[in-house]
C-alpha cells in the first residue's frame, strides 16, 4: 500500500500539458500547443527533441495551430475572453510576425483545412448574419476569399482533395447527425453525397492521392462508427473497416502509404496503423493511453500524436514508421509524481430500467478497511461526451485527499453505440438523471464509500445534471458543484449563441414544440426543493451557456435562504481556460467541500 504525501490543490493544478502537434514541411520541426505559461500558446521544437521556443504570447489561449504543408508558416485560431468568436492568423516561426487572415470580431471563424499545395485554406464563418456558417476558400498569397457554400445552418469546411478538385463540406443538424457535400472547385457544382433519414454521424474525408476515392468515418445503418470508402467510380459508400466500438480518429499519410486509426474501446483509446488500400493492420506495437491528433510527415517516415493517461499528463510523442519505435518529444512539468496518481477501475451497474451503465471509480490509496470515505460523482458534459481515463487534476487531488471519485457514462454518452446515445433525447431527458440516482444505490454496495456524503460535480450539461439531481432528488446529496451549467432549458435555448440553438434543440427539444416539457425538467422551476449547499462557477463571456443561467439560480436560492456560492470570471467563457483562474477557483471549491464533509 502506497503511503502518499499530501500534495496541495495547487500542486495538481500546476501540471502542464502539450497537444495539437504538426510537422513543418521538411518534418525537421514540430509545432504544438502548451499551457506551460498557464495559457495555451504555440511552441516549436526540433523533431529530435531539445529546447522548445515559444512563438505566441497572448492573454487568451490559442485553440488550434497547424503548419502549412509547403511553407514554414503556421495557421492558428484564437478568440478573446472565452467568447469563441475565433479569428484566423498566420505566424512566421522565424520572425514571430503574425498576419491576421480574418478581422471581424463579431463573427466566428472555424478553420477547415490547407490545400495540399499550401496555396489555399478553407474555413467557415458566421460573418453574413451571425447565425449561419458559410464556407469560404482563401488564397493565402493575396488573402482574397470566395464564398463557396451559403445554404444556412452549422456547416464546417472539410478537406481539399489532393489535386484541389473538390472541397468537402459537412452540414450538422446535431452533434451526431450530419450530411456530407462535395463542392467542385473547378465547375462550381455541389453534390450531396449522403442523403439519409435516420441520424447519421459523418467525419471528414481522408483522400487517396489520385482522388479516386476517400475514406470517412460514419455510422449510417450501423450501431457503431466505422470506416467507409467512397469510390468515384462506383458513386457509393462501402464499409471497409468496422468494430463493435467507435472509430473516433482517422489520419491518412499524404502519399497514401499509411492510415492511422483510433478506436474507442470502452473509453480507452487504441491506435492502430493500417494499409489504407486494404485496411490490413500493420505490425506496430503502439503505446497505451488516450491518443489524439495523429499526423504523418510528408515523407511517411514519422507520425506525431499527443497522449495522456490517468497518471501522466498529455505530451507529444513521435513514431518512427521504419524502426517502429516511439519516443516522447515533450516533457511537460507535472509536479505531482505519476506514482501518486490513481488508475480508475471500470465498473458497470444496473439502472432503474435494467440498462447497464459503465463508470470509472477512482479509489483512494491507504484505505484502512474501517473508515468510509466521501465520494464525488463527476458527471461529464455534452451530453454526447464521454468520460475517458485521462489525467484529471481535480479528480486526482480529491483522491489523494481521501475522497473517492466516480465518473459515470450515463445514457446519452458517446462511445457505446447509436442506441445508447439517443436514450436521453428530449422527453427521455430525466432518465439520465435517474442513472445518477441508480449509481447512488450501487455505491451502497461498495464498503468503503459513505453514501451519506455524496457530492455531485459537473460542467456544462454535467452542470445541469448536478442541478437536476439537487432539485429533483434533494434528499440524496450532501452538496453540488456546478460549472457553467444549465438551470433553465427555456432561457438557455433563448439566449445561447444563435448558431447553436438549432443544433441543441435537436437534442433537448424545441422552444416551439416542447416548451412545457422543457419547463418541467428545468431545475430552476423546482429550485425550492434544493437543500444541499451549492457552489457555482461561470465565465462572463460564455456563448454556450450564458451567465444568466447561473445568475437566476443564485438569485432564487438566496431568496429562499439556501447556501450558495458563486464565482464569476470576466475573462472566461465556457469553462476555465486560464491557470490563474483555476488557481483561484478550485482551492475555494476544495474548501467548500471539506467544510461540508467535515461538518
Amino acid at each position: 500500500m502506497i503511503k502518499s504525501k499530501k500534495y496541495t490543490i495547487n500542486d495538481f493544478l500546476e501540471v502542464k500539458s502539450a497537444w495539437n502537434p504538426s510537422f513543418n514541411p521538411s518534418a525537421s520541426k514540430i509545432a504544438y500547443l502548451s499551457n506551460v505559461t498557464g495559457i495555451a500558446q504555440i511552441y516549436l521544437i526540433p523533431r529530435t527533441g531539445g529546447e522548445a521556443i515559444q512563438l505566441t504570447n497572448s492573454d487568451d489561449p490559442v485553440s488550434f495551430a497547424l503548419f502549412s504543408p509547403t511553407q514554414d508558416v503556421i495557421l492558428f485560431e484564437k478568440s478573446e475572453g472565452g467568447n469563441e468568436q475565433n479569428q484566423l492568423y498566420l505566424i512566421n516561426p522565424d520572425s514571430k510576425e503574425i498576419t491576421p487572415l480574418t478581422n471581424n470580431k463579431e463573427a466566428r471563424h472555424d478553420f477547415g483545412s490547407w490545400s495540399h499545395d499550401g496555396k489555399f485554406i478553407s474555413f467557415s464563418s458566421t460573418e453574413r448574419n451571425g447565425k449561419d456558417f458559410d464556407i469560404y476558400v482563401m488564397d493565402i498569397e493575396n488573402k482574397e476569399k470566395q464564398c463557396v457554400y451559403q445554404e444556412g445552418g452549422w456547416c464546417r469546411a472539410g478537406s481539399f482533395s489532393p489535386k484541389r478538385t473538390y472541397l468537402s463540406i459537412r452540414k450538422n443538424y446535431s452533434n451526431m447527425n450530419s450530411d456530407t457535400y462535395l463542392y467542385n472547385l473547378r465547375s462550381g457544382e455541389l453534390e450531396h453525397l449522403t442523403p439519409h433519414t435516420e441520424p447519421t454521424f459523418q467525419g471528414t474525408p481522408r483522400w487517396f492521392p489520385d482522388e479516386s476515392a476517400f475514406l470517412i468515418t460514419m455510422d449510417q445503418d450501423r450501431e457503431f462508427i466505422g470506416i467507409s470508402k467512397y469510390s468515384f467510380e462506383k458513386k457509393k459508400f462501402e464499409y471497409v473497416f468496422t468494430q463493435d466500438w467507435d472509430v473516433c480518429g482517422l489520419a491518412m499519410q499524404k502519399s497514401g502509404k499509411f492510415l492511422a486509426t483510433i478506436i474507442n474501446e470502452d473509453g480507452y483509446s487504441k491506435l492502430i496503423i493500417q494499409n489504407p488500400h486494404n485496411l490490413e493492420v500493420l505490425p506496430y506495437d503502439l503505446p497505451k493511453g488516450e491518443i489524439n491528433g495523429v499526423r504523418f510527415s510528408s515523407d511517411a517516415n514519422f507520425a506525431i500524436f499527443s497522449m495522456v493517461d490517468s497518471c501522466r499528463t498529455r505530451d507529444i510523442w513521435i513514431l518512427d514508421t521504419q524502426s517502429k519505435k516511439y519516443t516522447q518529444v515533450t516533457q511537460s512539468p507535472q509536479g505531482v509524481p505519476s506514482e501518486v496518481m490513481v488508475e480508475p477501475e471500470l465498473i458497470r451497474y444496473k439502472s432503474f430500467d435494467g440498462l447497464i451503465i459503465p463508470a470509472f471509480i477512482y479509489k483512494p490509496n491507504n484505505l484502512d478497511g474501517k473508515k468510509k470515505v466521501p465520494a464525488v460523482i463527476n458527471i461529464h458534459g455534452g451530453p454526447e461526451g464521454q468520460h475517458q481515463p485521462g489525467y484529471a487534476p481535480i479528480t486526482q487531488y480529491l483522491v489523494n485527499n481521501g475522497y473517492a471519485v466516480v465518473a459515470p457514462n450515463v445514457r446519452g454518452s458517446s462511445g457505446y453505440g447509436k442506441t445508447y446515445l439517443t436514450l436521453d433525447d428530449v422527453e427521455k431527458r430525466m432518465d439520465s438523471v435517474k442513472d445518477i440516482v441508480a449509481l447512488r444505490e450501487h455505491l451502497k454496495t461498495i464498503p468503503y464509500i459513505d453514501t451519506s456524503k455524496l457530492i455531485l460535480m459537473g460542467g456544462s450539461y454535467g452542470g445541469f445534471m448536478v442541478l437536476a439531481g439537487l432539485a429533483f432528488y434533494p434528499d440524496l446529496w450532501a452538496a453540488g458543484v456546478d460549472t457553467v451549467g444549465i438551470a433553465n432549458w427555456v432561457t438557455f435555448l433563448e439566449n445561447t449563441a444563435p448558431y447553436r440553438r438549432a443544433l441543441r434543440e435537436a437534442e433537448y427539444g424545441s422552444l416551439e414544440k416542447d416548451r412545457e416539457f422543457l419547463k418541467s425538467v428545468s431545475p430552476i422551476n423546482s429550485v425550492e426543493k434544493i437543500k444541499a449547499p451549492l457552489f457555482i462557477i461561470h465565465g462572463a463571456n460564455d456563448p454556450r451557456v450564458p451567465l444568466s443561467e447561473a445568475e437566476q439560480m443564485v438569485t432564487k436560492l438566496r431568496e429562499l435562504g439556501r447556501e450558495v456560492e458563486i464565482l464569476i470570471y470576466t475573462d472566461e467563457g465556457h469553462g476555465l481556460s486560464k491557470l490563474k483562474n483555476r488557481l483561484d477557483a478550485y482551492p475555494k471549491v476544495v474548501t467548500f467541500l471539506d467544510k461540508i464533509i467535515n461538518n
